[in-house]
């Protein structure tokens, strides 16, 4: 499967949300080079709202621009073993920081961008992980329950549907769901929230079966340099 650079068909970039219980969900979100596949944005909803009010009460000094990677290898995150030696990109930001594969990019092209609340990290092929931190209006279940139905049957037709209690670091709930992206393409949906300190963390990871081998590893990582701050 090839969806880049595919010059018969529009290439579109950006996000799909959806709005639902006070908050923003992930409808259709896709790398810039994805092909094919509609993509829109839907702003000013009450979770965006409230992420960048977030945002505009955050330090100054606290920086939203990504750190240049790093040249040494990716050291291991909480003694889980070696990883792959790659370079990688260290950013800090009011909430958060994050460590993740230099090959991966920032989607800042979507119209719902916000360093601080609401980013998209890209790999180099079609999968991507998204993060939205937002205020304690809804509960985690709550938040994922309600994403799943946005995206269960809209975005992939799930034939399984396994629970999750972690993501990386992080202790919550969530969902994998597996099965057929646009009915079509075999692939699945990773649904995580969790609650840290004020905020509530929305991840979502999208990947296609095709790619998994080659994104796995960048999954893992990422998951378990994600840390929030007190």
């Amino acid at each position: 499967m090839q969806f880049k650079g595919n010059p018969s068909k529009p290439q579109q970039s950006g996000h799909a949300f959806l709005t639902g219980a006070g908050v923003a969900f992930v409808a259709a979100l896709f790398a810039p080079g994805l092909i094919g596949l509609a993509r829109a944005a839907a702003a000013d909803t009450p979770a965006a709202a409230t992420s960048a009010a977030s945002a505009a009460t955050a330090p100054a000094k606290a920086s939203a621009t990504a750190k240049p990677g790093t040249s040494s290898p990716a050291k291991p995150a909480s003694g889980k073993g070696p990883e792959p030696t790659f370079e990688k990109t260290d950013i800090d930001r009011p909430f958060f920081t994050l460590s993740y594969p230099s090959t991966w990019t920032e989607d800042k092209a979507a119209a719902t961008y916000d360093p601080n609340s609401n980013f998209t990290l890209i790999s180099p092929k079609n999968s991507y992980v998204q993060f939205s931190i937002m205020g304690l209006a809804d509960d985690p279940s709550r938040i994922v329950s309600d994403t799943v139905k946005k995206l269960d049957g809209p975005t992939i037709t799930s034939l399984s549907k396994t629970k999750l209690e972690e993501w990386g670091n992080h202790k919550g709930t969530g969902y994998h769901l597996r099965g057929k992206i646009f009915g079509s393409y075999p692939g699945g949906i990773k649904v995580f929230a969790f609650t840290y300190g004020k905020h509530n963390v929305l991840v979502t990871e999208f990947y296609f079966s095709d790619e998994l081998k080659d994104v796995l590893g960048d999954f893992e990582y990422i998951s378990r340099n994600f840390s929030m701050k007190s």
